[in-house]
């Protein structure tokens, strides 16, 4: 039973996600997802929501074309690189943990547009990445306490 609420929740996550992604269209709330995933070690369950989320964002057309498996692939690394630095759960460690990405997104938006003959517009760009930078420690957070109050003990 506990296999199938751990389903249902991602799912509903994941749900969530995309619906908020159709109202900010710049930002990638699944990331927040993988940063959860990250923190919790639950390296089971991101082998199958690593590559839902690569293929829902090359699907949904958010990101440009192949800068998914780069966008994840740069989330996992300045986390791993971070939690040597810093208790990977703490606020503070995604408050920068953020902003990093922040400038990622800006850089992979930047080195991948002339590669696919897209017009880089350098002000949207900076525009999108303060938002993906901001809202991810919002959203987060938010992931945070409905992930512990989902997975925690019921009284029976």
């Amino acid at each position: 039973m506990k296999t199938l609420g751990n389903i249902l929740w991602w799912l509903a996550f994941v749900y969530a996600a995309i619906a908020l992604q159709a109202f900010v269209p710049s930002v990638d709330v699944l990331t927040c997802g993988v940063i959860l995933l990250l923190q919790e070690r639950d390296y089971h369950n991101m082998l199958w929501f690593l590559p839902l989320c690569i293929l829902l964002q090359e699907g949904m057309g958010t990101r440009l074309f192949g800068a998914a498996i780069l966008w994840y692939a740069t989330v996992i690394l300045f986390f791993n690189a971070g939690r040597w630095l810093f208790e990977a759960k703490n606020f503070l460690f995604v408050f920068l943990l953020s902003a990093c990405l922040g400038v990622a997104f800006y850089g992979l938006n930047w080195i991948l547009a002339p590669l696919q003959n897209i017009d880089f517009d350098p002000q949207e760009a900076l525009n999108a990445s303060l938002l993906q930078a901001v809202l991810i420690p919002c959203i987060w957070w938010v992931l945070t306490y409905a992930r512990r109050w989902h997975t925690a003990p019921r009284d029976s």
